[in-house]
């Protein structure tokens, strides 16, 4: 028999069709955040100026070279001539601001369903950490040394199969070695590897054998970092998502041509079906056709329900028609960096931190909050520094 709650005009929850505007929708207060990684990079600077002798925008620091080894022996009579001291090598750090900022408003405030300032807090302190880090790491991996994996001669060359093997460690700890760069964890040599190069790696040790994990290894007042999985070969790693990595590597096979393509001349953004592509197209793979612009690459990807859009870097020549559409993967080319004592240097003239304005608005209505900073990073000892680079068998996947 039909009621009020089961009659046909109650096809919603809030009784009759009428009154359904009375259901509101409820939301969580608790607002969660992007997945993050660890922050990491910028604690291999462990070499700080000690007595900076006046402030400056530029920090000199200073180190000795030896004399060279004497083993001619001395004569009782004569008395040995005095060997000059070689001038101190110098390496400069410049100091740099750094920061950025947000505007809250006070309708955001007012309006906003969760409380604004701890969240916006939350991502401004992660920025910080964020920035910092890839600052640090665009030093460390400008090192001097480097190896490839497997066949590749060059980053242009490195294919999806020249991963990270054991054979690239030992050629690369017998050479730190060699140079006399100390470990950073008794004879260790720090690691920073990417989660999709670390996996090519462990693969290969027969699913752990001779790899031991960090308890495995070291006393017990060894610091233990954040990410630490394990040592092998002369080295303990640390692993993170943050290790530099980008399409800069050898072409793969070209992907199928679009069926359906469509684009505006002398535009940036061409559509295509999504058929053609699998999903397996990236930012940074190259994209070619008819009028599509010289040695184009891939900006942005936006996935539709039946379509895919591209933008590219380079502007088109004309319209561009029907099944003229190709994409190129590129290969992603990531960086290991395997590094002793005094590898980087750190300045800092005033320490990054939050930083929340004054209201300075005519209504009193905005106030920024952001984080500011001082500092500046340089490789102070490149011969405790190595890079390895190489490709990932599942960076495609």
């Amino acid at each position: 028999m039909a009621n009020a709650f089961t009659g046909t005009g109650a096809a919603t929850l809030g009784g009759t069709s009428g009154s359904a505007g009375l259901v509101q929708q409820a939301y969580d207060r608790l607002l969660e955040f992007a997945l993050r990684s660890e922050p990491l990079i910028r604690s291999v600077a462990d070499k700080t100026p000690a007595r900076q002798s006046i402030p400056g925008s530029t920090v000199v620091l200073q180190r000795y070279v030896d004399l060279a080894k004497n083993t001619t022996a001395l004569t009782e009579t004569t008395d040995p001539d005095a060997v000059a001291m070689s001038t101190p090598t110098n390496v400069s750090i410049t100091l740099n601001e750094y920061g950025n900022s947000v505007l809250v408003t006070r309708a955001l405030e007012l309006f906003s369903l969760a409380d604004v300032d701890p969240a916006i807090a939350n991502i401004i302190a992660f920025n910080l950490a964020d920035s910092i880090d890839s600052i640090a790491m665009t030093t460390l991996r400008g090192g001097t040394y480097k190896i490839f994996g497997g066949n590749a001669t060059s980053t242009a060359t490195v294919d999806a199969s020249d991963t990270l093997d054991s054979a690239d460690v030992r050629k690369v700890v017998a050479k730190l070695r060699a140079a006399k760069a100390i470990g950073r964890k008794g004879s260790l040599y720090w690691t920073g590897i990417h989660p999709e190069v670390s996996h090519d790696l462990r693969a290969e040790s027969s699913s752990g054998q001779g790899w031991l994990l960090p308890n495995q290894y070291g006393s017990s007042q060894d610091r233990i970092w954040a990410g630490e999985i394990g040592n092998y070969e002369g080295a303990y790693y640390v692993e993170s998502a943050r290790l530099y990595n980008s399409k800069s590597g050898a072409d793969q096979t070209a992907l199928a041509t679009a069926s359906a393509v469509s684009g505006v001349s002398g535009a940036f953004t061409i559509v295509a079906a999504n058929a053609a592509f699998g999903g397996r197209a990236e930012v940074g793979d190259k994209i070619s056709g008819t009028n599509v612009g010289s040695s184009a690459k891939i900006t942005a990807i936006s996935v539709g329900a039946t379509n895919t859009t591209f933008t590219v870097d380079v502007a088109n020549s004309g319209t561009v028609g029907t099944n003229t559409l190709t994409v190129t993967p590129v290969t992603r080319v990531f960086n290991t960096i395997v590094c002793g004592q005094q590898a980087m240097a750190q300045a800092v003239a005033e320490e990054p931190h939050t930083v929340i304005g004054p209201v300075v608005d005519k209504l009193m209505r905005h106030r920024p909050m952001g984080w500011y900073g001082v500092l500046g990073f340089a490789r102070y000892r490149e011969e405790a520094l190595y890079r390895i680079e190489t490709g990932s068998s599942i960076a495609a996947l």
